[in-house]
């Protein structure tokens, strides 16, 4: 078996260029040169995520060994930073444009600080990116500092697994303070199901003498849960020790070079072969375009007689290939963007209507004036929730419908390369959960009043009667009676203002669930028609170039036929020639 290395492959789409470009193929030309771009270029990403306090800035500084991520102890993260390789060190905020799409804002360094941890822009940055001359981030490894999720099944919590279908790969952090909570091993599986690799990392161990136990207790923990997780145990602080005292021993002991070489081995590895084959099966693809015209040719400058029936297969390939193009596989794909639409579209209003149920049932089960607190950020989790597990369901849907749609028709398919739904700025657009229950004084003057005129009327009414029938227990037995009727008067009030809360609140929920669905609906049905788009280029991107190879192979096939015997003598040592770079470069 042979190995191919990024340097040999690049060697091999150049030749691959030179051939496109020497047959007039300026459209093979511009594939191979996306391939190398996208070959040199593309990042490993690695999301850093966790609870508030558990150690991520400072194993982020640690791992890179620097300081551009605030850890006070009174300061939190308030965005994503992400870190890339760059030269000179620079700083950007990532911001929305007024299309919607992200802008790159230069920052001050000496303002990177206020930036992370308040935000400091109107509209909101989605990110700040810092470029740093760091030899893991010159690897090819970007590391993405989530802000602290307060909670893993909180709405944050569930932001943060939105993002992570774009990482490459997570590193899960914890301290040694205590093992993994059940709540803990629910969001690595959620995680998992979003991300291809993810790392347990187990912080503070400077501080915890029981850390080894600590870890092994993880260990059982994952291994019942049936996740495949590593667990590397480091201390953040032990390794900017080491690296102050220029100290092997101490940065050994900090357990960090384990983490690296995971990164580098399962992150970094996997990464550059998933480039490679991308960029293998573009060079595939061009090689069997260039190949099919260069043996056509050079079958029939070895037999000329045999040009018209070679011309005629290329001929109607070039046929078939036209009417691909312009034909049925754009309706299999309209038919099934229109499935996939109507799939997704139920399943949040599947989602949401659950929600709503769920919180009327939980409404009645309390006054809402005691509760509403909670009741506030249980349904901003719960919408979270579900703007998260739907754009999960757009995303396996749309792969599905792209790697069918290229089998059923024999196009080829890489991968998917759109821009997805951000569930964070569409939740951000939702007026939040606001009800008042506040009576006015009036109102409350007036369930007084109408208490004390009842207590009132009833010992004045008995009394009355007593005196009409000289009963002198009367005045008193009105009073108890008046008191009585009171009680339950006021009792009646209180339910009834009760009863009218949970109304409010419920219409308010309504309302809230609404605007969710409005904006996520919004969001998802753009990012359908984006992919549609994208797919419908892409393959007929594709298939037109069969059908070109096939229309320039039937006319070459012709053109060398008419040749004089000696020049297509020359012309067949030529093909020959091409012939055997084209193997090469398929082996």
């Amino acid at each position: 078996m042979v190995t191919v290395t990024a340097d040999g492959l690049l060697a091999g789409l150049a030749d691959a260029r030179a051939l496109a470009a020497a047959a007039q193929r300026p459209d093979l030309v511009e594939r191979l040169d996306r391939a190398v771009q996208r070959l040199r270029s593309d990042d490993a990403t690695v999301a850093v995520v966790g609870e508030f306090k558990q150690g991520k800035s400072t194993l982020v500084n640690a791992l890179l060994r620097t300081d551009i991520c605030p850890v006070d102890a009174d300061i939190v993260t308030a965005v994503p930073t992400i870190l890339r390789f760059g030269r000179p060190p620079s700083a950007y905020l990532q911001i929305p444009g007024p299309d919607g799409e992200l802008v790159a804002a230069p920052i001050d360094f000496g303002q990177l600080r206020r930036y992370i941890t308040e935000g400091g822009t109107d509209p909101a940055p989605r990110g700040v990116e810092v470029r740093l001359d760091r030899r893991l981030l010159g690897a090819g490894l970007s590391i993405v500092d989530t802000p602290g999720v307060g909670g893993l099944d909180s709405a944050q919590g569930n932001l943060t697994l939105a993002t992570l279908s774009l990482a490459g790969a997570a590193l899960f952090v914890t301290d040694a303070a205590q093992e993994l909570t059940q709540p803990e091993v629910d969001f690595l599986r959620r995680l998992l199901e979003r991300c291809p690799r993810a790392f347990c990392v187990i912080t503070k161990t400077d501080l915890y003498g029981e850390w080894r136990r600590i870890a092994d207790l993880n260990r059982g923990h994952l291994e019942r849960a049936g996740l495949d997780v590593p667990i590397v145990a480091v201390s953040s602080f032990l390794r900017m020790r080491a690296q102050a005292r220029d100290s092997t021993e101490l940065n050994e002991e900090s357990g960090f070079p384990r983490l690296v070489d995971l990164l580098r081995r399962d992150v970094l590895g996997q990464a550059a072969g998933n480039r490679l084959a991308a960029a293998r099966s573009e060079l595939s693809f061009v090689v069997a375009q260039l190949r099919e015209r260069v043996e056509a040719e050079h079958a029939v400058a070895a037999a000329p007689a045999a040009a018209p029936e070679v011309a005629r297969r290329y001929a109607e390939k070039s046929r078939r290939s036209a009417w691909l193009a312009g034909g049925s596989w754009q309706t299999v794909l309209g038919d099934g963007i229109q499935d996939l639409t109507a799939d997704v579209e139920h399943d949040l209003r599947e989602r949401l209507r659950l929600m709503v149920r769920r919180g009327e049932d939980l409404l009645e089960e309390s006054d809402p004036k005691d509760t509403w607190r909670d009741f506030q950020a249980w349904a901003a989790r719960e919408a979270t929730a579900a703007a998260v597990d739907n754009l999960m369901l757009l995303v396996t849907r749309t792969e599905q419908l792209a790697h069918d749609v290229a089998e059923r028709f024999g196009l080829e398919y890489d991968s998917l390369d759109v821009d997805l739904p951000a569930p964070e700025l569409a939740l951000r657009k939702v007026d939040e959960l606001d009800v008042s229950f506040q009576k006015s004084g009036m109102q409350q003057f007036l369930a007084s009043f109408t208490a004390a005129r009842v207590t009132y009327g009833g010992f004045y009414m008995l009394g009355a009667v007593g005196a009409l029938f000289s009963v002198a227990l009367a005045a008193p037995l009105g009073l108890l009676a008046g008191m009585t009727l009171g009680r339950r008067l006021i009792k009646s009030e209180r339910e009834r203002q009760v009863q009218q809360r949970r109304l409010q609140a419920k219409g308010e929920l309504r309302r809230y669930v609404d605007d969710v669905g409005f904006h996520v609906g919004r969001d998802c049905r753009e990012a359908i028609r984006r992919t549609q788009r994208f797919l419908r280029d892409e393959f007929s991107t594709r298939a037109q170039a069969v059908e070109r190879s096939a229309a320039a192979t039937a006319a070459a096939v012709q053109e060398i036929a008419d040749l004089p015997p000696e020049q297509r003598k020359e012309r067949a040592n030529a093909l020959a020639e091409q012939q055997r770079r084209l193997d090469r470069l398929a082996a």
